[in-house]
């Protein structure tokens, strides 16, 4: 019985885990003064980025995961170091975290608070 009700613990677990990432999937756009762009968080776990701000503009791709109540991005395939975060071409993240300040998240880059707002309601 112990052993039955161990997987069942198990099995719930399992379950429930995805729970936290798939509440942030999604589409998110960035339309503050001077700036555009937008990120889509993939329920697979990837997400694409783009970026303009005056003379910066960026785009990334990669991996997303979430840790703590915090998305965090990773570029993959990463370019090489010379190629990364120069303020134009590509975004080079490495865990980098994205706060959720409600329904927002919040990428601090080039010295900016950049506000991501869902293009729809995320699901609570």
């Amino acid at each position: 019985m112990r052993e039955i009700l161990g997987l069942l613990v198990m099995a719930a677990l399992a379950v429930a885990a995805p729970a936290e990432p798939l509440k942030f999937a999604g589409l998110y756009r960035i339309s503050q003064m001077e700036m555009a762009g937008g990120l889509e968080l993939r329920p697979d776990g990837r997400f694409r980025y783009a970026f303009d701000y005056g003379a910066v503009s960026e785009e990334s791709e990669g991996t997303w995961a979430v840790r703590d109540g915090t998305v965090l991005l990773t570029t993959d395939p990463m370019p090489p170091p010379a190629e990364c975060d120069r303020g134009f071409a590509s975004a080079c993240f490495r865990d980098t975290p994205l706060t959720a300040d409600d329904e927002n998240l919040i990428l601090w880059r080039w010295d900016a608070r950049i506000v991501l707002k869902p293009v729809q309601p995320r699901p609570r």
